[in-house]
C-alpha cells in the first residue's frame, strides 16, 4: 500500500515538473545574447538586533538552508532564461543548435529539481541539488553532454535530449 502511494506521488511530482518545465521553456525558446552566467551562492545572513527576525528555538537552521534550494534553483533558471533571451549567453558559448538544445535540457533539469522541492527537501537533498546544478552548469559551459536523457511530449512537438551525445531538440509530433 505504501509503495503504491509513493509511486502515485512520484508520478504526480514528475507530471507537475514536466508541466512547469514545459510552460517555462515554451514561453521563450528563441536564443538571444546575455552576460556570462554567475555562480549562485547564498549570502551569509548578518546578525540582527531586531528580535522579530531572530529564529525561535524550535526553528531548525538546517530546514532553512534546505528550503533555500528552491530559490537558488529558480534564480539560476531565471538567470539562464534571461541570458538566453538577451543573447548574452552566446557570448560565453557559441550559438549552435547543439548548445541551444543543451540550454533547453539544462533548464528542464533545473525545473525538475525545483518542482521536486515542493514536497520538501532535507539538508542532504538540498546539497545534492545544488551540486547537480553546479555540475550541469559546468558541463553546459564546457559544451559537454549533460549526462541524462530527456523526452518530453508536448501538444504538437517532442523535446528529446541524449545525455551521452548532447544531440536532440524539438521535433514535430
Amino acid at each position: 500500500m505504501i509503495a503504491a502511494v509513493a509511486a502515485f506521488v512520484l508520478i504526480i511530482v514528475v507530471g507537475v515538473g514536466v508541466g512547469v518545465a514545459v510552460s517555462l521553456l515554451m514561453s521563450s525558446r528563441e536564443p538571444v545574447a546575455a552576460p556570462m552566467p554567475s555562480a549562485t551562492a547564498a549570502a551569509p545572513s548578518e546578525p540582527s538586533d531586531d528580535p522579530s527576525t531572530e529564529e525561535s528555538p524550535s526553528d531548525d537552521p538546517g530546514d532553512a538552508d534546505a528550503s533555500a534550494i528552491a530559490d537558488i534553483l529558480q534564480a539560476k533558471i531565471d538567470e539562464y532564461k534571461r541570458l538566453r533571451d538577451s543573447g548574452a549567453l552566446w557570448q560565453s558559448i557559441p550559438d549552435t543548435e547543439f548548445n541551444r538544445t543543451a540550454v533547453s535540457a539544462f533548464l528542464y533539469f533545473l525545473t525538475d529539481m525545483k518542482v521536486a522541492t515542493i514536497w520538501g527537501v532535507d539538508e542532504a537533498q538540498a546539497r545534492e541539488y545544488e551540486e547537480r546544478m553546479t555540475m550541469l552548469e559546468e558541463r553546459l559551459l564546457a559544451e559537454q553532454p549533460l549526462g541524462d536523457d530527456i523526452q518530453i511530449t508536448l501538444e504538437d512537438e517532442v523535446f528529446t535530449y541524449d545525455g551521452e551525445t548532447g544531440e536532440g531538440g524539438y521535433t514535430a509530433r
